[in-house]
């Protein structure tokens, strides 16, 4: 498969990551919280639609080899479809669900992608992707973006798991934060601050976040 190919698929996921996060911040912002929330959400997650045409290197079509005309490219729904079908063959194939469940989130389907992040749990319980990836598309699949019940108790075990995941760290501080349990949020986010290049987007915001919960904390912010 052409190196184009690649770059288009890398795009048209970043145009679907956008399209999944604008709506978040907007309804953030309608419920008083802060941008820099979101921003963070985005940040963390730009890697992703690299990561996800790992769909195309996985089912994809090979290069013209010894003159053989190549089959021609899968587009995204016929990649994910081929994909879901080895799934089906092979349950036990970890990163395929892995894949599958960022590539639906890619497109904005998180019910989808809870169900395929739900494959790797039974494959592995123990799975930390799988666990984060199950939290963020359950909350993207309720109407307010909360994180609670298992989501919140996948991510608690996440963190225990793997405490230098960064993900896991920033979600959990999010639910903590819509618990309004502040002090907690803080110190969520508090380990997440070593694991970031100090001079980056990412920890300026997580930084203005921590701001923001200790205030709440203290009771002093509006």
């Amino acid at each position: 498969m052409s190196n184009w190919f690649y770059a288009v698929a890398a795009a048209m996921l970043a145009v679907a990551l956008a399209l999944l996060l604008v709506p978040m911040v907007r309804h953030g912002r309608t419920h008083g919280r802060s941008r820099a929330m979101f921003t963070v959400a985005a940040l963390l997650a730009v890697a992703l639609p690299l990561a996800s045409i790992g769909l195309y290197a996985v089912v994809g079509t090979p290069a013209t080899l010894n003159g053989v005309e190549p089959a021609k490219e899968m587009t995204v729904g016929q990649a994910v479809d081929a994909l879901k079908a080895r799934l089906a063959a092979n349950p036990g194939d970890i990163e395929g669900w892995l894949l599958l469940g960022q590539t639906y989130t890619m497109v904005k389907q998180p019910a989808q992608a809870r169900d395929a992040y739900e494959g790797a749990l039974k494959a592995d319980p123990k799975n930390v992707p799988a666990m984060v990836g199950w939290a963020e598309a359950d909350s993207l699949v309720r109407g307010d973006h909360r994180i609670e019940g298992r989501g919140l108790s996948l991510l608690e075990q996440a963190v225990a798991a793997q405490p230098d995941s960064q993900k896991a760290l920033w979600l959990l501080g999010i639910a903590q934060f819509q618990q309004e349990r502040y002090t907690d949020a803080a110190a969520t986010w508090r380990k997440l601050q070593p694991l970031l290049d100090p001079d980056s987007n990412v920890a300026h915001a997580v930084a203005e976040q921590i701001n923001l919960a200790e205030k709440r904390a203290a009771g002093t912010a509006q």
